[in-house]
């Protein structure tokens, strides 16, 4: 399985595959928890990026899950975790999605877009988040070994840099989190992934 491609202009690339909120599972419905407006209004987002997440572990990848909205909310971008899959150190979901945003909207700056991942960015998402230019950054689970979106590191909000996402920490916290614990205590059982033909190759 090749990666796929840098630099192409496909207009309305991330509508064409978009995951349908009707069909993700709202499975916190049922959960009590204190009215929290701002986290609130992104849980369908973020459910979209869950649903996301659930498409990493066949191929042995940690199950994180990004989508990008527009300015308008529709989703122009979506990906999950492909290292594992492609042999690309850099097939982070949230890369993967930023690179599909960009070719739907033929502009690399994603001016007024909303970034929704499952898990806080690591310094190398981070950083292509803020070249981005994404005006906000919403995430699920903390990592707190290799968050830079205020946990570890903050080079999302640095303000040496010159654009600064706002950030928006927390939403479904726990069910992002649960995904990675369930991930990682069966990935602990049975640690051998499962691989594309060629992936992974030292060159």
């Amino acid at each position: 399985m090749a990666t796929r491609p840098v630099g192409q202009c496909r207009p309305g690339a991330g509508a064409a595959t978009r995951v349908d909120a009707r069909h993700v599972a709202d499975t916190g419905a049922m959960r009590r928890h204190r009215p929290d407006p701002v986290r609130d209004r992104w849980t369908t987002p973020m459910r979209l990026a869950l649903a996301e997440a659930a498409l990493a572990p066949p191929t042995g990848d940690v199950p994180v899950g990004c989508v990008v909205l527009g300015p308008d909310g529709s989703v122009i971008g979506r990906g999950h975790n492909e290292r594992e899959a492609v042999g690309d150190p850099t097939a982070h979901a949230e890369m993967v999605a930023i690179r599909e945003a960009a070719e739907a909207v033929c502009e690399w700056r994603l001016t007024g877009c909303t970034l929704v991942v499952t898990l806080e960015p690591c310094t190398m998402c981070a950083g292509a988040i803020v070249l981005s230019r994404v005006d906000r950054v919403v995430y699920g689970a903390v990592d707190d070994k290799a968050g830079a979106a205020g946990s570890l590191w903050d080079v999302i909000r640095d303000r040496r840099l010159n654009h600064r996402p706002e950030v928006v920490p927390g939403v479904l916290a726990e069910e992002c989190g649960a995904v990675l614990t369930s991930f990682f205590d069966g990935h602990r059982a049975d640690p051998a992934p499962v691989k594309a033909p060629g992936a992974g190759k030292d060159f």
